[in-house]
């Protein structure tokens, strides 16, 4: 299985002081397209409806939203991905990644696609508690 870095989320209290400073900063361009659909700024998911912004530099991409606490008591999971962000791994291979994370005895949380449209997402702790995200784009 292949892996490449693929984004960063950042989770804030007020994502237009977030999003305004990184793209002022660091002149990163916002997202608009069929993979990061968005209603007015805001994902219309059943867990999660707060709102994003999708930046880019060209090449990593950033995901800035809403901080929302209850995001993993809402899909039963364990591992919150919405409390204080996440970095994320691209995968093509999500169900070969779960297989070995079990042969590690590594504790997920398998959020199927329920975020962006299309991505298998699984979700994870590192040993010092930061939260990993490994994803599948193309998964229906």
């Amino acid at each position: 299985m292949n892996f490449k870095f693929h984004h960063m989320n950042l989770c804030t209290d007020n994502l237009p002081r977030l999003t305004q400073f990184y793209k002022t900063l660091f002149e990163l361009g916002t997202i608009n397209d069929k993979e990061h659909t968005v209603v007015s700024g805001v994902r219309q998911d059943r867990a999660y409806t707060g709102a994003v912004d999708f930046l880019t530099d060209g090449a990593i991409e950033f995901h800035w939203a809403e901080r929302d606490l209850e995001t993993g008591f809402k899909m039963k999971q364990f591992v919150n991905p919405m409390g204080h962000g996440h970095f994320c791994f691209r995968t093509d291979d999500i169900k070969g990644f779960m297989r070995k994370c079990d042969q590690l005895g590594i504790r997920y949380s398998d959020y199927g696609c329920w975020a962006i449209p299309g991505w298998h997402q699984v979700f994870l702790h590192d040993p010092d508690g930061h939260v990993i995200e490994v994803h599948q784009p193309g998964v229906f």
